[in-house]
């Protein structure tokens, strides 16, 4: 119930601190005219949202570079994606990945960060992405982009959050997307990604590598999932891959169980999952953001490993991608 309150009052709150915010920026206010551009610009395209669940590695995303792509967070790590011309890269708000107290984050590939490593976030996408991939940033941080020279030629859009889809007790904030300014956000890049490709008109969304919304939940990342050598043969693979949650529960508080292995790039890769919560705040947000979208005649598919199901996106093989989806253009409307 305090929780409840604490909502509301925020939410009373909060329109007064953006207003008093953003009345002095008025560059940001121009950065966020310029979206009215992205309204409706692919209607009737479809798109495929590339995150960064360990599920991610069962899919040959190579596959998809004549798509419409959208990648999010620590993407550019993919050995596939600098040959697969992205389409657009979305991170609003980098400091969140970059938090060291939250162990997920791939500490071996950039280091010790935190709040003040955005330049060096930036500096990784910069060098990463080839300079067709349009961004969208968050317009917040444009100061570390100007005077640091990055993303010259690169093409580029800004937007600002006003607020996350919360959920508390059945009572949601009613979306609203409009980029030319503050507009209600997900609270997480697949939520974020997903509304920003209903913005821009796309019809079909197929998520790639959201291992989160799956149940049983696929756990870790595709960076830094478990992995041993087929050397050591598949039954020591197995035995490894259980006495390695067993430690990771162990260091992390956490509580996910082992669920099997695969055999995918000359290697064994751990597969580890969890049971979901009977009152998932995330698995709600979705229901919330699959209606939305369902009233915009947006379909979102959620394309599975075997062994899962998608309780709230109609579920799809990376198969029937392949042999049904890929080789036909989509349909517009």
């Amino acid at each position: 119930m305090k929780e409840l309150y604490r909502s509301k009052i925020k939410d009373l709150l909060r329109p007064v601190y953006y207003f008093c915010k953003d009345i002095f920026d008025l560059q940001g206010r121009k950065r966020l005219k310029k979206n009215i551009i992205l309204k409706d610009y692919y209607r009737g395209k479809r798109a495929f949202l590339l995150l960064t669940g360990a599920s991610l590695q069962q899919l040959d995303i190579s596959k998809l570079k004549d798509e419409y792509t959208l990648g999010v967070g620590f993407i550019f790590l993919h050995e596939d994606i600098e040959r697969m011309n992205l389409t657009f890269y979305m991170n609003t708000e980098p400091s969140k990945s970059l938090n060291p107290s939250n162990p997920n984050w791939p500490k071996s590939h950039l280091g010790p960060l935190g709040h003040e490593g955005i330049v060096q976030f930036y500096r990784e996408i910069d060098e990463r992405f080839a300079n067709k991939t349009i961004l969208i940033l968050g317009s917040d941080n444009y100061k570390y982009i100007g005077i640091n020279n990055l993303f010259k030629d690169k093409k580029k859009y800004f937007v600002k959050a006003k607020s996350d889809l919360h959920i508390f007790k059945g009572e949601e904030y009613k979306i609203i997307v409009d980029l030319t300014k503050r507009s209600t956000r997900g609270g997480g890049s697949i939520f974020d990604s997903i509304l920003t490709l209903i913005y821009m008109g796309f019809k079909e969304i197929y998520l790639c590598g959201a291992g989160y919304t799956y149940d049983p939940i696929y756990e870790l990342h595709f960076y830094d999932s478990y992995i041993f050598p087929m050397s050591m043969g598949k039954v020591k693979a197995e035995n490894e891959a259980k006495k390695v949650v067993a430690s990771h529960n162990k260091e992390r508080n956490t509580n996910i169980e082992f669920y099997g292995i695969i055999e995918k790039d000359g290697v064994y890769r751990g597969i580890y999952v969890q049971k979901a919560k009977k009152c998932d705040v995330n698995r709600k947000k979705h229901m919330v953001i699959n209606e939305y979208a369902r009233l915009h005649g947006v379909k979102i598919y959620n394309i599975i490993s075997d062994g899962f199901e998608s309780p709230v996106y109609e579920k799809i093989t990376w198969e029937e991608v392949v042999d049904n989806v890929l080789p036909n253009p989509p349909k517009l409307t």
